[in-house]
């Protein structure tokens, strides 16, 4: 463990330096006691998370934890199964899938695993958990493609199932450089998982997928994929209604708007269009009740 803080102190330190590109990239905060927050850096130095305290009220009080990946690592987004017990990050730039065991009690982690995706190159982006915690579902954005894992009982690691599904038409060849994958959710019932894909160009469309889900998890079928509006420029984020099936929201910062769309009998409809020109807007939405 010694060996070790030299080596955390001096990413740290190139991290936040300006004449790095490193940048925060993704924040998750646990919903159970002791309500630690973790945080991921990303593009260079990207090699340790962060872990934070909370006060009484809620707000950050201090960095407890500096969990390490890997030198080569670029977390872009992590999942907890439903006991908050394990952590499963997605790692773009080692192309792997981390999974770290959570101390209840302090909420600090510990290394458990890492998994090769199923292709060098597929740079996975996002994770999806089934409220079962049976099956764990990774979005792949150079790949554009979905891959399926079955959680292993005794290890709490994925596994994968040789199983992944198109984001975006094959015809247009699945590692075609000018779309990027972007999330994917599970609904409210854990009956559904969506999925999206953007484009690099704001003269093509992006598309997002829906998917039935078994009793515990398992991907059943593809049920479709429709094109977006637009390219949706660095988003194209879906969000389903944290209480219902029924709603979904679409994010777009191409042209900066969100849109709701009406889940039923397994067709999508758009319901509702907002316009919200402020700079930088669309990256992500978040249903409040």
């Amino acid at each position: 463990m010694a060996s070790r803080k030299p080596k955390t102190k001096n990413c740290a330190a190139k991290a936040a330096s300006p004449e790095t590109k490193t940048r925060a990239i993704f924040v998750l905060a646990a919903k159970k006691p002791p309500y630690t927050v973790y945080g991921n850096p990303f593009y260079d130095h990207a090699g340790f998370g962060n872990v934070f305290s909370v006060n009484e009220n809620g707000a950050l009080h201090e960095n407890i934890q500096n969990y390490e990946y890997s030198p080569k690592s670029a977390i872009h987004g992590m999942v907890f199964d439903p006991t908050e017990s394990y952590l499963y990050s997605a790692d773009m730039w080692a192309d792997k899938i981390w999974t770290h065991k959570k101390d209840l009690d302090t909420g600090r982690l510990t290394f458990i695993d890492s998994l090769d995706a199923p292709e060098a190159g597929d740079h996975p982006r996002w994770v999806a958990i089934h409220p079962s915690g049976k099956y764990l579902y990774v979005l792949m954005e150079a790949g554009n493609s979905l891959a399926e894992y079955v959680i292993d009982e005794r290890r709490h690691v994925p596994v994968f199932t040789h199983k992944t599904y198109p984001l975006i038409p094959p015809s247009l060849n699945l590692r075609n450089k000018n779309y990027r994958s972007d999330v994917c959710a599970v609904s409210h019932s854990g009956q559904y998982l969506f999925a999206t894909a953007r484009s690099n160009t704001f003269d093509t469309t992006g598309y997002i997928s829906a998917f039935k889900l078994g009793p515990v998890g398992q991907i059943e079928r593809q049920i479709c994929m429709n094109p977006t509006p637009t390219s949706g420029g660095h988003s194209n984020a879906v969000s389903p209604c944290d209480w219902s099936d029924e709603w979904l929201a679409l994010t777009d910062d191409q042209e900066g708007w969100v849109e709701i769309y009406r889940w039923k009998d397994e067709f999508l409809a758009r319901v509702a269009h907002c316009d919200i020109k402020e700079p930088g807007f669309g990256m992500n939405a978040i249903w409040y009740d």
